[in-house]
């Protein structure tokens, strides 16, 4: 039987929940989905940080609130989920798009460094993803996006812990699509290359020759906008992904393929 695919990528009916949502990959996923048509709460440790993405958002179109969490607390983690629920309803969208981590030398990296790396890449999006699928469960129906990295099948200098927590995330992913599937809960992840964000331009005028470094191993010739994860994104948040679960999509410009 052969379907109109016009809608596909309508999310209107659906309340997403982007967590780290202030900037960059975060700020553009917010963007597109209030443009889809999805009601929308962004999410930051601080409520200040969300304010250009939030008119964004009401720019676009889109019904936008705002709250606050910190994904290397568990009680943060799980005080944003019953606020949502108590507030806005059943969520039907997660993206996870939170983002912090130490880069280093191995043989200098503290305990400190990688425990923030693990807490804020790898911990924080699993507390995210229990706590908002039990409400989504609830329904009997979620997607939910991890934004991993094309540093979780590929390894540099000095990126140790971060690859580390990336490839976690990404085999986390689809371990929870396994066991989630029967909730009717899709749990997929997107994994950018470098991606030309505020955090990161920074880092890169830091270090001399760093972004050209970067450029020469992407074979589409360009380092990542923030607006090449959006179609990821929405086919991932969409009914046209519905069979599509336990995925890490690379939006890496063929980076991974080029090891």
């Amino acid at each position: 039987m052969v379907t109109s695919t016009r809608n596909s990528f309508d999310l209107t009916g659906s309340l997403a929940v982007v967590v780290g949502a202030s900037q960059g990959i975060g700020a553009a996923i917010a963007e597109a989905f209030a443009g889809s048509g999805a009601r929308l709460v962004i999410a930051s440790r601080a409520a200040s940080r969300l304010e250009d993405t939030r008119a964004r958002c009401l720019e676009a179109g889109g019904e936008v609130y705002v709250g606050t969490v910190d994904v290397r607390s568990p009680a943060s983690v799980t005080d944003l989920a019953a606020e949502v629920a108590e507030r806005h309803g059943t969520p039907t969208i997660l993206v996870n798009s939170a983002g912090a981590g130490a880069r280093g030398p191995a043989l200098e990296l503290t305990v400190a460094e990688w425990d923030e790396t693990q807490e804020v890449q790898l911990r924080g999006p699993f507390l995210a993803c229990q706590a908002f699928a039990r409400l989504m469960s609830d329904g009997g129906y979620g997607k939910i996006i991890n934004l991993s990295s094309t540093w979780a099948a590929t390894v540099g200098a000095e990126r140790s812990a971060y690859c580390a927590a990336k490839a976690g995330l990404s085999h986390l992913t689809a371990a929870l699509a396994t066991e989630w599937a029967p909730l009717g809960i899709r749990v997929n992840a997107l994994a950018p290359t470098a991606t030309r964000t505020p955090s990161r331009e920074a880092q890169w005028s830091a270090q001399p020759g760093a972004e050209d470094a970067l450029r020469s191993r992407i074979p589409l010739g360009r380092l990542a906008e923030p607006h090449d994860l959006v179609g990821g994104a929405l086919f991932l948040a969409s009914r046209a992904s519905d069979f599509v679960t336990g995925h890490t999509l690379f939006v890496d410009g063929g980076w991974h393929h080029a090891k």
